[in-house]
């Protein structure tokens, strides 16, 4: 009873490995455990400590001090005239003294201000490249998993060929012995039979690579699950041309533009006179160890005047980051465009492809039908109908990769346009948009 209501228990279970894991299912994976993406999580850490460094420039510093000083000095120790009610000595030549010592910086050039400015930008970089990274991950996965759709397709047509170069040997050997057929024709479809496990063997050499190439994405050993087949066609991609903007490698390079520019100003601001605060207390050690108390507070005002050219060949590099940054925008700009111009010819030709697929299976399918009957007829041999269940197994083939080829052209226009794969789920875009800054939710 035990063992039967384990396996009662694990049917599901059985059923749901049998059946594989959907893309959706293999990207959220990805999305969760990728280490391409856990290191740009912790670039965007290292950027977010940067801001709080920058911001803590503004409260200055406060030290704790002690200090020992030796005095060999008869004048420093000694006094000139001894006062009826004092000893021949009033300082002690080892003096100790401990205290604090604080800094407060005005940021009157505003030099504080444009590197915290310049630290914030960059970690909306992060975030932004964060973003492209998962976005470019997901689509690399969906690639992947679609290339391993095909290539089972076309493995099991190949392998409907071979069973049926296997029954032309076959009843070729017999019309062989029969006197019936010359042998140089089983040595025709032996060759071929030959050539087409060769394909085969390429093809599973390739889902190989594909299965290798996923599983790291993954952070695992290998996939070996079976891919669930698509049978649904691709919704019409939105592609219009100004989300271009909304990607996430565009976003972070505006942000690294943004935070060169505060970058430039810090360098102006550097050259300008700056202003601090300086205060301490000590408390210092007397002859009789009794001490006293020392206040100090001054402010410091501070004007560069010459540093040998340093300070100005900083403004000179910061503009010239500048403007480096600025033709690198436009060029990403100009290739997202024709990125996303070449993804829309290509969606046009799957489509195209597929449509093609379709008439051929319809074709193969009622070939097959006729083939079937005249087989029951007697007017075509076994060989013939073999070849036609053949013929229709690859047209069923062809059929699936074009359909894998049209979804994954639909992917490179969401690409393009800084969108999630087609078949991401959309309550995971949802959370990874609240928990990304740099990511697009899928619309």
């Amino acid at each position: 009873m035990l063992l039967a209501a384990a396996m009662v228990l694990l049917l599901p279970a059985m059923r749901a490995s049998a059946a594989g894991r959907d893309l959706a299912t293999v990207l959220l994976e990805v999305e969760r455990k990728a280490p391409d993406l856990r290191a740009a999580t912790a670039e965007t850490a290292v950027e977010k400590a940067n801001v709080k460094v920058a911001k803590s420039r503004y409260f200055g510093e406060l030290d704790a001090l002690a200090k020992n000083s030796n005095y060999d000095d008869s004048r420093l120790i000694n006094p000139i005239g001894y006062p009826v009610d004092l000893g021949p000595d009033l300082f002690d030549r080892n003096q100790f003294g401990y205290g604090v010592q604080a800094t407060l910086p005005l940021d009157i050039n505003g030099l504080i201000g444009a590197r915290l400015e310049a630290a914030r930008h960059l970690k909306q970089a992060a975030d932004a490249g964060r973003g492209d990274v998962r976005l470019r991950l997901l689509h690399t996965a969906a690639a992947y998993y679609h290339g391993i759709e095909g290539t089972v397709a076309d493995e099991a047509a190949l392998e409907k060929q071979i069973h049926a170069l296997q029954a032309d040997i076959r009843t070729t050997e017999a019309a062989i012995e029969a006197q019936r057929a010359i042998p140089v024709k089983k040595m025709r479809l032996v060759t071929e039979l030959e050539d087409v496990r060769g394909r085969l063997a390429r093809l599973r050499g390739r889902e190989q690579q594909l299965r290798a190439a996923l599983a790291a994405l993954m952070a695992a050993r290998d996939f070996t699950d079976p891919v669930a087949p698509i049978h649904i066609l691709p919704d019409q991609p939105d592609w219009n041309e100004k989300l271009i903007e909304e990607r996430p490698d565009i976003a972070a390079l505006k942000a690294r533009l943004d935070a060169a520019k505060a970058d430039e100003r810090a360098a102006r601001a550097d050259r300008l006179p700056h202003m601090a605060v300086n205060g301490s207390w000590l408390r210092n050690q007397g002859y009789s160890g009794d001490g006293d108390d020392t206040w100090a507070v001054s402010v410091r005002l501070g004007l560069p005047l010459w540093d040998g050219g340093g300070r100005r060949a900083k403004v000179e590099k910061s503009d010239a980051g500048i403007q480096v940054l600025e033709q690198r925008l436009a060029a990403l700009r100009y290739r997202a465009r024709s990125e996303l111009v070449a993804a829309r010819a290509d969606w046009d030709a799957a489509r195209a492809r597929y449509r093609a697929a379709v008439a051929s299976e319809k074709a193969a399918v009622e070939t097959a039908r006729i083939q079937t009957n005249r087989y029951q007829e007697g007017l075509i041999s076994a060989d013939d109908l073999v070849n036609s269940e053949a013929a229709l197994a690859q047209a069923r083939s062809a059929r699936a990769v074009a359909l894998t080829d049209w979804w994954r052209a639909g992917d490179r226009i969401r690409l393009a346009l800084g969108k999630e794969p087609a078949l991401y789920p959309v309550k995971a875009v949802r959370t990874a948009r609240r928990q990304d800054s740099g990511g697009n939710s899928r619309k």
